[in-house]
């Protein structure tokens, strides 16, 4: 088992390194600017006049503050250090804090509106940047944001946290990030509960520990389904809406099996950890039942409560899949899950991974083949199949990916 440990840490290191980071480091710099290409197309050229997101910019400073982080690379901190300046100067509110969704090519100001998941994007990534960096002011800068978000996101009367404001903070219920417009959504609660983690992880602050809590209590008691699957979108009050009980978001699924427990451990909370670490297994067994295929692929998801499987296979839960299988592991020392996460890499490595021009493609078919743009009758949510680069495609979930699975598997061997 260490011998295909070792050698499977090393094909995610050449993945990681020679293939992600290297990718974004050659096509995601501007030439002719201080940041970041809003996107690019699938052999790397800019795409004139594409719009720069604020997710994108906070998951390219987390990713490259980790690598270099982990790897000791000053090439990787001089990234981390321009996204972050980038964050700083284009993205981040002066006169009502907070920061922006969107600017256009030119670094103005063009999507206004105070999405709470864009948010915690960038208290998530701030945090990794304080590990990478621990610089005073940065902490300080964290503790002010934290307390603006409690002022200004979180219900005072009802559970959780709102979704959408305007860019002086008036509540906007036009533009939440919900199929059908609902006040609450596991998407951005999942986002809020990983930055909340993240920063307490360099606090320590009795009130984010408070909080972290309250937002662990909340998947555990309203969000994580009798199923073992999430609910998607909810009332004020956490009861799923009726339009979102059939669906199951398999990503979401099994990437939460792991961030949850990954929030416990960081809690520390005896009666959390003991509540949760079940709870984890389960969402991953309830995903592995009726997600993930014969080939290791994981579908996006299925409606209808099951009745109709969506089984494209997008990028971002390949990756979640290979962590959450880790977990797995770790968790409950079952090496089927070990056999399943090398499935799962022999159909990334396969078919998803562009080893002619780098990356990962977007979207591939259940049989594996990329699409190269969009099907009519099958859209992507918010991504384009033709570009690699996008305002959500992004390095941060497979780079993680890697970057988690090489740190696991060096515990799991000194461990033995």
């Amino acid at each position: 088992m260490n011998s295909q440990l070792l050698e499977y840490s090393n094909i995610f290191g050449h993945e990681l390194h020679e293939d992600i980071l290297s990718f974004w480091m050659k096509y995601s710099i501007e030439k002719d600017g201080d940041g970041f290409y809003g996107a690019v197309d699938l052999e790397g050229n800019p795409i004139a006049g594409a719009p720069k997101s604020c997710v994108l910019n906070a998951r390219i400073l987390w990713t490259f503050s980790e690598a270099a982080k982990n790897f000791n690379n000053a090439q990787y901190a001089l990234i981390a250090d321009r996204a972050y300046q980038v964050l700083m100067k284009y993205f981040s509110d002066p006169v009502n804090g907070g920061y922006l969704m969107s600017v256009d090519s030119e670094n103005k100001p063009l999507d206004d509106i105070k999405h709470t998941y864009a948010q915690a994007f960038v208290l998530y990534s701030l945090s990794k940047y304080y590990e990478l960096n621990q610089n005073p002011e940065l902490l300080q800068l964290l503790r002010e944001y934290f307390s603006l978000l409690e002022e200004k996101t979180k219900d005072p009367h009802n559970p959780g946290y709102f979704e959408a404001f305007t860019r002086d903070w008036h509540l906007y219920s036009e533009n939440r990030m919900a199929d059908n417009n609902e006040p609450r959504s596991m998407n951005t609660h999942l986002h809020i509960m990983e930055a909340y983690a993240a920063f307490y992880k360099v606090c320590k602050d009795d009130l984010v520990r408070h909080r972290l809590k309250e937002l662990l209590e909340l998947f555990i008691d309203k969000i994580i389904r009798k199923s073992g699957h999430l609910g998607i979108f909810f009332d004020e009050q956490f009861t799923e809406a009726e339009a979102s009980k059939g669906t199951c978001s398999f990503g979401h699924d099994i990437e939460a099996s792991w961030l949850l427990w990954e929030a416990a451990e960081i809690l520390g909370d005896q009666e959390i950890i003991q509540k949760m670490k079940p709870l984890s297994i389960k969402m991953l067994q309830a995903v592995e039942r009726v997600g993930i295929d014969k080939d290791g692929g994981l579908f996006l998801e299925s409606t209808r409560f099951g009745s109709h499987l969506r089984t494209n296979k997008h990028w971002w839960p390949q990756a979640e899949t290979l962590v959450a299988l880790m977990n797995g592991l770790q968790m409950t020392s079952d090496t089927a899950y070990w056999e399943k996460l090398k499935l799962s890499w022999n159909f990334i490595d396969t078919c998803l991974i562009d080893h002619k021009h780098g990356e990962w493609f977007t979207k591939v078919s259940r049989l594996g083949v990329p699409y190269l743009e969009e099907p009519a009758d099958d859209p992507s949510p918010y991504y384009r199949n033709d570009w690699k680069i996008d305002p959500w495609k992004c390095p941060y979930h497979n780079g993680r990916a890697m970057m988690e699975l090489i740190t696991r598997i060096n515990s799991l061997i000194n461990n033995k």
